[in-house]
């Protein structure tokens, strides 16, 4: 950079600098801070969300990070309890299972043993590919966890060109397909896991509560309502799949991530995954959903367990949403996102509504695909021009 570029900039940071000595002053985030670090790294993919909804991250691994709900916030470290598993079981006692996600060691360093450190975090990278085009990706295990087993995971957002209305819904829907190249039946269950959590410290000041969604359309699935922290309006989740007739959805509305606590009233990751791993699905009496206590946090499940006959294939669908119908700036003034002028303010009802239609299709999921499917046609036909 050569010196005159150099004195052009010099009006540019002088007025960064003055907004963020303004705005710290009056004890708000600055849009820029030239003393912050800010961290990165490669291993991001897709996001999920829409317009002005915020977004999640997917990393390219499997696990989900980057949870930017709140303007100019956002939380890069992921919540290694916010995953999707699979179970695979055959006729003479072999089974398998496995997270669908292969966090580096240091991610995974210091998890709690006796929570979700007891899962079985046994993936292959190897064995997985991983593609990415914006509003969607998809990634193919391939004899994972069972080497005669092939699951792959489409995984999409409404985001719609010149569609204002499904491009604003927080949502997305993960598809995914079991392929079954052994000579006997397996039996598969995909569990969705997730926590009461927007990352950061909310996540431990207690008082998160989850519930089960009201069974409607063979759409199951599970609200977590959770409180936030700093000032940050409440957010509701739900994760949900769908029955049909080869799969049966089941739910687990809530389990405490840490170790039993005397007494064993507690429902923990590690019961939860034991449970999905031996039964295949959860037990259909309820289970009582407290509060997280303050210093812990709880997550909720659901599984959708299916038989894929020897050669066959099955599909199975999963959907996750979430509400925060206030945005908040720091200058004080509030906002209602666009997809509330469709679903209302109800932070808990907006978020069912949305699982439930998303798996159901009345969001017009077969339009998301076609336009993506097009727009992937386009920049292959471009990338075939120019070499």
């Amino acid at each position: 950079m050569s010196m005159n570029d150099l004195m052009t900039m010099v009006p540019f940071i002088a007025k960064m600098l003055r907004l963020y000595v303004q705005e710290s002053a009056k004890g708000q985030a600055s849009v820029y801070d030239p003393f912050r670090k800010w961290m990165d790294n490669c291993y991001r993919g897709v996001p999920l969300g829409a317009l002005g909804s915020g977004s999640i991250g997917r990393s390219y691994r499997g696990y989900f990070q980057h949870f930017q709900i709140f303007p100019r916030m956002f939380e890069e470290k992921p919540i290694l309890a916010n995953q999707f598993s699979a179970f695979v079981s055959r006729p003479g006692g072999k089974s398998y299972s496995t997270v669908l996600s292969a966090p580096k060691a240091d991610v995974l360093k210091g998890i709690d043993r006796a929570g979700i450190g007891s899962w079985d975090w046994k993936l292959k990278e190897k064995n997985c590919t991983y593609n990415g085009l914006f509003p969607r990706s998809w990634t193919v295990y391939d004899g994972e966890p069972d080497p005669e087993i092939k699951i792959t995971c489409r995984q999409i957002s409404p985001f719609i060109p010149h569609n204002y209305k499904e491009s604003s819904f927080p949502v997305a829907v993960f598809t995914f397909t079991v392929q079954n190249s052994g000579s006997t039946p397996a039996d598969v269950t995909l569990l969705f896991t997730w926590a009461n959590s927007v990352g950061g410290k909310s996540e431990l000041t207690g008082n998160h509560t989850n519930s089960r969604m009201r069974a409607r359309d063979g759409v199951h699935g599970v609200l977590l309502h959770h409180r936030t922290a700093d000032g940050h309006p409440p957010v509701t989740f739900a994760i949900a799949s769908q029955e049909t007739g080869g799969v049966r959805v089941t739910c687990c509305p809530s389990f405490a991530m840490g170790p039993s606590v005397p007494g064993g009233e507690q429902f923990t990751a590690k019961d939860m995954w034991e449970e999905a791993k031996n039964r295949g699905a959860f037990g259909g009496a309820p289970r009582a959903s407290a509060s997280s206590r303050p210093g812990s946090s709880i997550g909720a499940a659901v599984a959708a367990a299916t038989t894929v006959p020897a050669g066959g294939m099955r599909a199975v669908s999963f959907a996750l949403s979430w509400s925060c119908p206030e945005v908040k700036f720091p200058a004080g003034r509030t906002y209602h996102r666009r997809y509330t002028k469709f679903l209302g303010l109800d932070r808990d009802a907006a978020a069912e509504q949305l699982a439930h239609d998303a798996l159901l299709g009345e969001i017009s999921k077969d339009h998301w695909s076609v336009k993506t499917s097009a727009r992937l046609r386009f920049l292959k036909a471009f990338l075939c021009l120019h070499e």
